[in-house]
Order: structure tokens, then sequence, then C-alpha cells
């Protein structure tokens, strides 16, 4: 299939059918043989229009002179990104693909009604960005993040913590390797890879991170299959520094798909184990897969709702990594943004105290329970914190440390332009002995 009309199904699916971005990517890649440039060029599309969607419509609605079907105007939002932010794709290239799609799609009609909006918008100045006069609608325009996530954000970090929330979530992510410290350094992994054709600088937020800085897919490495590393970013690592797992310690990552931080957990503690539990059944076998590969033992991977399952143990230690609105991953995952509503908000906090007020019944006295999200929203985050201490007078806030931000403290949100990272958010509890 022409890329183009590739990356069309894929935008389709992920925006229209509520796919997950990365999975229908991997999926259609899996299905259809594509040059390795043309593999770059169908992930540039979609991720690309994504992450500019709102940027996008702003820019093409004053070409819009008649009702258009929604795959219409899907295909001319790929077809602008393009025109806008590919330097090196020709504007010919772009429009001469878009209406051969639109003419196989819809005939001949519909063929040259997108040819003659494409044509007028490469004939146009861009439409001005100061045309908008509020601050924030400006800023949710041109960061493509829809206008309730800023006013949240302008709120509790200020327009101006708020725009450099906002920018930084619209750069392009570092990929991050954390180190199976149990089987190789840093340096010893350094130089592995590079002999595999691939660079990664060592990290200086984190003793167990690596950056990817080139190479093609490096999960293709024979030190990815056997066990050397995992992709992980830096900011959840910093969960695992915040547990302080012991080395015979006794671990319950409660919400674990797809494992990184329990595997983390795991990898430190040798003479320990961790319990992997999630709510999902079919991400069973992808936990138990992935420590196989790391080659560590001393684990159990189960099916555990984590607001009402009997665990059969007590544990030293859990991990809460809660559902959320993943609001701090919008790098990664940039179809978040629009998929999440403010209404939605009150229905993850309930579900994140309902999961804290479970787990927290198989906690040993004077154990450590760690609260964790992905998120940027303080309902979310230090709300569900205050609240869960407050309704547990048996729990205390209880401090931990982070190097790379100079940071003590019982909770902490990372935002991404801090050390170029997802946005996350960490707190740690002790429960009182009794």
């Amino acid at each position: 299939m022409n890329v183009r009309a590739l990356a069309l199904d894929a935008y389709v699916r992920i925006v229209d059918d509520k796919g997950y971005s990365n999975i229908v990517i991997n999926d259609l890649l899996k299905e259809n043989h594509l040059s390795q440039a043309d593999k770059g060029l169908f992930t540039e599309i979609v991720y690309g229009t994504i992450s500019h969607q709102l940027t996008i419509d702003y820019y093409l609605n004053p070409f819009i002179k008649t009702r258009l079907k929604r795959w219409q105007r899907r295909l001319l939002f790929i077809s602008i990104y393009q025109i806008i932010y590919l330097e090196r794709v020709p504007d010919y290239a772009v429009i001469n693909d878009a209406v051969n799609i639109a003419k196989e799609k819809g005939g001949r009609q519909t063929a040259n009604t997108v040819n003659a909006i494409l044509r007028s918008f490469v004939k146009e100045d861009v439409r001005p960005l100061n045309e908008i006069k509020d601050d924030l609608k400006r800023l949710s325009v041109e960061t493509s993040i829809p206008l309730w996530i800023l006013k949240q954000w302008k709120t509790h970090h200020g327009m101006d913590g708020a725009e450099r929330i906002a920018r930084s979530l619209t750069s392009r992510p570092n990929m991050y390797l954390r180190v199976n410290t149990r089987r190789i350094t840093r340096e010893e992994l350094t130089a592995v890879l590079n002999e595999e054709g691939h660079k990664v600088e060592i990290s200086t937020v984190h003793p167990d991170a690596l950056i990817v800085t080139t190479g093609a897919d490096i999960l293709n490495t024979n030190a990815y299959q056997n066990g050397l590393f995992s992709i992980q970013d830096v900011s959840s690592m910093f969960v695992v520094d915040a547990l302080v797992p012991g080395k015979e310690d006794k671990i319950l990552d409660a919400c674990s798909a797809p494992g990184g931080k329990g595997l983390h957990a795991l990898e430190k503690t040798p003479g320990g184990s961790v319990d992997l539990a999630d709510v999902h059944n079919h991400k069973i076998g992808i936990l138990k897969q992935q420590a196989k590969r790391l080659q560590l033992e001393n684990f159990k991977a189960y099916q555990a709702d984590a607001t009402e399952y009997h665990y059969s143990e007590m544990y030293d230690k859990i991990i809460v990594d809660a559902p959320c609105s993943g609001l701090g991953v919008m790098r990664r995952k940039p179809e978040i943004r629009y998929e999440r509503h403010e209404k939605d908000i009150n229905t993850l906090v309930d579900l994140q105290l309902s999961i804290l007020n479970h787990v927290k019944k198989y906690l040993k006295p004077g154990g450590v329970l760690i609260y964790s999200t992905c998120t940027i929203h303080q309902m979310e985050n230090e709300n569900v914190a205050y609240t869960f201490k407050k309704n547990n007078a048996d729990f205390e806030f209880d401090d931990f440390h982070i190097p790379a931000l100079d940071f003590t403290g019982p909770y902490r949100q990372i935002l991404p332009f801090e050390m170029d990272t997802d946005g996350f958010f960490i707190a740690r509890f002790k429960k009182k002995e009794v």
C-alpha cells in the first residue's frame, strides 16, 4: 500500500476508532512490507499529524468551503502536516498522492475537491496564530493541547509553568534504556550496543539509564533479546528509587503491566520476590515473557483486580502505579490529549483511591506504599495522596530522595521540562508500626 494511504488508515484507526497509536502503527508495519525510509515517513506522518491536530485544524479551516466526509478531513490533515512540517517532502508529491487516494476512496469529484483545497492552501501564507488574542487559547492551538488541560496547569503551575509544560510535550521524547544491573553495567552495555551499531549515552539523571541517540530498531538487538536492558522512561525509574527495595523484600506491583516498575524492583532484590499483578488477563503473558527475557526469578504474575483481590500474603512494600489520565506521556501517546475529558478525572480519582484503600490491607506494619501516576493533574496526584493520608490514620508520608532534582520529600510532581522526561508523580507512604 502507498505509504500515505497507509498513514491515513492508521490515523483513522487511532483518532476515530480509538486505537492505541503504538499498537496500530506496529500492526500495520508488520502487515505491510515497507522500506526503512517509508517506515520512517509513515511513522512521522501518523505521530506528527496527531501531535499537531489542533494546529492543523486552525490552518485548514479557512479553506473548507463545503461539507466534507470525516475521512476526507483526515486525508487533508495528514497532507497539511506534510506540507507544513516536513521540509524534505515536496508539496506536489503530497498533493498528487492525496488526490489519488481521494479518487480511489471517493471518486473523481472527491479528488477534485481535495486537489482544490490543497492547491489553494499551498498558495497562501499560513494563517497567523496571533489572530487568537487570548493567550491560553493561542497556546492551545499552537501546542495542540486542549484548553481544559491548559487551564488546569495554569491554575496549579501559573501561566509560565503551563506554557513550559505544553511546549516540552510537543518535543520529541528521548528513548531511555533501563540497564538490567543484575546482568551488566551501564558501561559494559554501552560497549555491547555500540558493537551492534547503536549509539547510546550514559544518562546523568539516573544511575540505571542510558539514552539512545542513533540506530535502527534497538529491540532487534541481541542485547535486548538476551535481557540486558528494557525500554523505560527515566521518570518512572524513580519509582523504585522511592521504593528502596531491600535485598529480601516481598513486593507487590499491584497494577503491573507492562511490568517496568515491578521488574526494575525485582532486579534490585536478589533475595526477595515480586508479585506482578494486573487486572487485564491478556497482559499477564507479557509480564511473564519480560521476566523470562530478563532472566529473573522469584516472581509470580497473575490477574488481580486491585480494588478487591484477596492477595495470599502480606508485603514489605507495595507499588500502586495507578490507572490515570496519562497527560504526562503525550509525547509518546499523542492521542491521549483528545481522548481524555475533564469529566473523566473524578472517575479516575475514585478508582485510584479505591485501589489504595484496598491494597493497604496487605502491607506489613512499617512497610512502604508507593503511589505513582504518569499524569500532570493535581486532582489525581497531590489530591489523591492527601485524601488517602487523611482517611488512613495508620499511614504517614515518608521522605524519599531524587538526586537529579535535588529533591527530598514525601511526594513529587516531575514536570517534563525539568529533565526532558515524561511527566510523572510519585508519593511515598509508610504504614505505622503497631
